[in-house]
């Protein structure tokens, strides 16, 4: 039994962050901050709101 963390965060699921008050210049910057190896990340729009969605592969 290894006693070791992992290096790198793992999403099991889909996250979702409400960008629709962000400046437009600002959503590529929560872009990578949201990167994580492994996922896909996009905009979606929901009942008149926009999401920054990160969804593992």
């Amino acid at each position: 039994m290894s006693t070791e963390a992992p290096t790198s965060m793992r999403y099991f699921g889909r996250t979702r962050v409400d960008v629709t008050e962000y400046a437009a210049g600002r959503i590529p910057e929560r872009i990578e901050e949201n990167t994580v190896p492994g996922t896909e990340v996009y905009l979606e729009r929901r009942g008149g709101r926009t999401y920054l969605v990160t969804d593992a592969r």
